[in-house]
């Protein structure tokens, strides 16, 4: 049976939530609150786990905001300011505890807008109306929009609901893929829509040919292109995808690189921040003769390093991903980059790597293929093993910090590191950091 209990929130953890401890030591975890509030939760017992359910804040954060209606927006309810804070107090807990030493973080990289940043969003359908489901339940809040997308995909969205998308049989979901006005200006000679515009694919059970009817109406109310995408409960896009009438490809910017996007392609969600982090990559990077890329995607990371080294190796196990960088590399007139389609877990790292990058899922980098790093990079190059480096991008604190305590252990050395915040109002963090042979491992 739940209990109910008054508790003080300490700290926030990994995953959003805030750690408060009861006065007979256990530990409970409560979504909603700030570290310092005083709050009354009914607590449940989950997996071993105690998780409250905020019932009321006694005494609240001068850091509080209203909570938004946006299920996702798990720190909406905390000044922007605050936000940062915390998110660096996380990142250096979750290091600190893997590497079993006191680290600090620096300041997580702010960004560049707080509201209006998403290229790309999958609501769910229900009723007769978009929104998103609340964490742990399949309950759905239904919104007009979303206010942390950009204004491209919320006409999409708008769109999608005065069409009656929402009332198709089998609709279970849709993808919203859009660009910034303001920002993905090209030239008529690209031969691609050039501003503000979105791609909407439709997920859901049937054929492609039932939803034809509908795509012709989002079209005719807007929408750039349309692909239907079979549902599938166990994964986004298993099936791939078949576009049904308009456009397949907008251009999205990521700092001065344009390049093709599609509504089911996975590139990062915020354009603007995600150019940010590629320029810090491409400056660390420093130069060299060769950069492998391991889950490289569209190539975004291996077209920004392409001006600093000989050749740039991009590995991706996505077809469609490696495709469209190809395509991407020609209509920009890189031939420096090699785009070829391989597993990560199954990759052997080029001897003549002077920089390994990799930019993994949530999950982080499979224990074989951390000994394989750690080998390519103790193994002499043209110019030592003290020239090679390792540049890891992580979209999971958690993944991150147990990969590099475990690289650390195989004898590379943590050079530096820094959080950037690419979803204000949520708990997630992106980290960029640097690795390379601890000078004691070399040879």
């Amino acid at each position: 049976m739940p209990e109910s209990s008054e508790l003080v929130i300490e700290r926030m953890v990994h995953g959003g939530q805030g750690l408060a401890r009861l006065t007979d030591g256990r530990i409970a975890l409560v979504a909603g609150v700030i570290p310092g509030e005083r709050v009354a939760a009914e607590l449940t017992q989950r997996k071993g786990v105690l998780f409250g359910d905020l019932k009321r804040v006694v005494e609240p954060s001068r850091d509080r905001l209203p909570t938004p209606r946006h299920p996702g927006l798990d720190y909406g309810h905390i000044r922007y300011d605050r936000q940062l804070e915390l998110k660096r107090e996380v990142v250096e807990d979750a290091l600190g505890r893997a590497l079993r030493r006191t680290v600090g973080s620096p300041a997580v990289r702010a960004a560049p807008t707080r509201l209006a940043y998403r290229a790309a969003v999958q609501p769910a359908v229900a009723g007769e109306g978009l929104g998103y489901r609340r964490p742990g339940s399949s309950d759905v809040v239904l919104l007009e929009d979303d206010p942390t997308a950009l204004p491209s995909v919320n006409a999409a969205w708008r769109a999608l609901i005065e069409t009656g998308a929402p009332r198709q049989p089998g609709l279970r979901e849709v993808a919203i893929r859009g660009n910034d006005a303001a920002r993905d200006d090209v030239s008529a000679d690209d031969g691609l829509p050039s501003t503000g515009e979105a791609l909407v694919a439709l997920i859901g059970t049937g054929s492609a040919a039932q939803y034809l009817d509908l795509a012709h109406r989002l079209v005719g109310a807007g929408v750039a292109g349309v692909a239907f995408a079979p549902y599938d409960p166990r994964g986004r896009f298993r099936g791939g995808a078949e576009r049904l009438t308009g456009r397949r490809w907008l251009l999205q910017a990521y700092g001065d690189l344009r390049l093709t996007i599609g509504a089911t392609s996975f590139a990062q969600p915020n354009p603007s921040a995600a150019a940010v982090l590629y320029g810090e990559v491409a400056e660390w990077a420093g130069t060299g003769a060769h950069a492998v890329e391991l889950f490289a995607g569209g190539g975004a990371i291996a077209l920004h390093l392409a001006p600093r080294f000989e050749a740039v190796t991009a590995l991706e196990v996505d077809r469609s991903a490696v495709d469209r960088g190809r395509r991407d590399a020609e209509r920009l007139g890189v031939r420096t980059v090699t785009f070829t389609r391989a597993d990560a877990r199954d990759v052997v790292i080029p001897a003549d790597a002077d920089l390994i990058v990799v930019d993994p899922p949530r999950a982080g980098l499979a224990a074989s293929l951390r000994d394989e790093l750690a080998s390519a990079l103790r193994t002499p190059g043209r110019g030592g093993s003290a020239s090679k480096r390792l540049i890891y991008v992580s979209c999971d604190v958690a993944s991150w910090a147990r990969d590099v305590a475990d690289l650390e252990a195989k004898g590379l050395e943590l050079i530096r590191f820094e959080p950037f915040d690419f979803y204000p109002h949520t708990h997630h963090i992106e980290v960029l950091s640097l690795l390379a042979p601890r000078r004691s491992a070399e040879g």
